[in-house]
């Protein structure tokens, strides 16, 4: 079989990494680039297989967490070093700049960003377990007894998207905490989940320790049924879909928010917010798509304009664009959403200088800024896949009302009563205070620690 394009053009073979080994399937679906050229052949898998992997992966025993470890620092140095599947990590990062639509540097600031999240899962995860628990029941005292840290169930699907590199982290803690896990690849971008794969099982993971599932969305539903607990990544839809579920942890949507108190109209403040809307593209949960001003929200709208055109200015037709680049069809049916349903919102930059085609085909997205005369319309809470923000006027009798339903709100303010309210409000996941949204280090909780999920606390009692 063969694992990459020959001299010839053919396209690379991405088969499934199964509880037995790699695996093809007649079913196949072709990944294209942003340019629309055919890039890879992807095995499906078929509902009876995905079956099968879940129910051997639950039936195998997992590694010692020390040896778990170990392998998993060796898994990330073969990330970056080894030839995977017969593709180094340079190709690597060429297949994934042609299908995320994301520019070069950040498509490898952010593959590398993975091989940490490798090294670092078991850290990671354990930053959830609570102060008065322990790791084993080999560890709880004598006499008193305490709490030990176990786990939920025994197997995790992963249902990915496809927004960036980094979205593997969540199921990675997991397999640190000893679960199997049955990952089911974006199937726009596959590349990152199959080298992972790869590189743990070339450190010594057994094939029942993770597998790599790619199938169509009703596969991916057989796969979250099967799971003893799953992760999902979405919008709206997804999230009516599984957010009751128990057993389901769904990512997304983000909403985003940033608010400007009067005093903090500062350079500083503009820069900062400049960078929380166009970072990673502009296309993540974690980008402000919202701002809410104490003041002239129509000066600040302008001069946010000014500075993110300054800063797209002679990128958008290079490797270094700013925003994504995508297919054109995508770009059309963008622009004509924004037409449609913003058409009462008065565009900062004009629409006809949001789309710039690239000299290597697809379309470039971005910067996008539009202003709003009230702080609770609905296009506040409307996220596009590309740096897209909505600019409104805020008061403080407003009060937080239009801050709820956010993944992050960056607070800019002194008012340590507003930061508290926030702080308390169930609708608000994470709250920084003067810090871009788009800021972590990978240590932070996302939506809750992965840890808090995947894990629950047992008392053990030994005398």
């Amino acid at each position: 079989m063969s694992t990459g394009p020959s001299p010839s053009g053919e396209l690379l073979a991405l088969p499934l990494l199964t509880h037995r080994g790699t695996h093809s399937t007649r079913a196949r679906e072709i990944v294209h680039g942003v340019d629309g050229r055919p890039l890879a052949s992807l095995s499906l898998s078929p509902d009876l297989l995905i079956s099968q992997s879940v129910l051997a992966q639950g039936r195998a025993s997992p590694l010692a967490p020390e040896e778990r470890a170990q392998r998993l620092l060796e898994a990330s140095r073969r990330f970056l070093e080894d030839d995977l599947g017969g593709i180094s990590f340079a190709r690597h990062l060429t297949h994934v700049n042609q299908v995320s639509g994301h520019n070069a540097p950040l498509t490898e600031q952010l593959s590398r960003a993975v091989a940490a999240a490798i090294a670092e899962a078991p850290a990671r995860a354990d930053r959830a377990r609570p102060n008065g628990s322990l790791r084993s029941w080999e560890e709880a005292a004598e006499g008193g007894g305490s709490g030990v840290w176990t786990r939920r169930g025994e197997t995790l699907a992963a249902v990915l998207s496809g927004n960036a590199p980094t979205i593997q982290s969540g199921w990675l803690q997991a397999l640190a905490l000893g679960y199997r896990v049955a990952v089911r690849p974006s199937r726009r971008e596959p590349f990152t989940a199959h080298r992972v794969v790869l590189a743990l099982r070339a450190a010594g993971f057994p094939d029942t320790s993770v597998t790599c599932l790619p199938t169509t969305h009703e596969g991916a539903s057989t796969l979250l049924r099967r799971a003893d607990l799953g992760f999902v990544y979405g919008g709206e839809d997804v999230a009516a879909k599984y957010g009751a579920s128990p057993t389901i942890k769904v990512g997304g949507p983000g909403r985003s928010k940033t608010l400007v108190a009067h005093d903090r109209l500062t350079p500083e403040t503009l820069d900062s917010i400049a960078h929380s809307v166009t970072a990673l593209s502009g296309s993540a949960c974690v980008n402000t798509t919202a701002v809410l001003v104490e003041g002239d929200h129509e000066r600040f709208a302008h001069d946010l304009a000014a500075l993110l055109r300054e800063r797209a200015a002679d990128r958008q037709t290079t490797d270094h664009h700013l925003g994504p680049r995508v297919p054109s069809r995508s770009a059309d049916t963008l622009i004509g959403h924004l037409e449609r349903t913003a058409s009462h919102a008065r565009p900062a930059i004009p629409l006809e200088e949001i789309a710039t085609p690239h000299p290597d085909g697809g379309v470039v997205l971005g910067p996008a800024v539009f202003t709003l005369t009230d702080p609770h319309d609905r296009l506040m809470a409307t996220e596009l896949p590309f740096p897209c923000v909505w600019v409104a006027p805020w008061t403080k009798a407003d009060g937080i009302a239009p801050l709820r339903d956010s993944l992050v709100i960056n607070a800019i303010t002194r008012d340590a009563d507003l930061i508290n309210t926030l702080l308390h409000d169930p609708s608000v996941k994470n709250v920084h205070v003067n810090a871009p949204t788009v800021h972590s280090d990978g240590n932070l909780p996302h939506e809750d620690y992965t840890g808090d999920f995947l894990m629950r606390n047992k008392a053990v009692v030994s005398f």
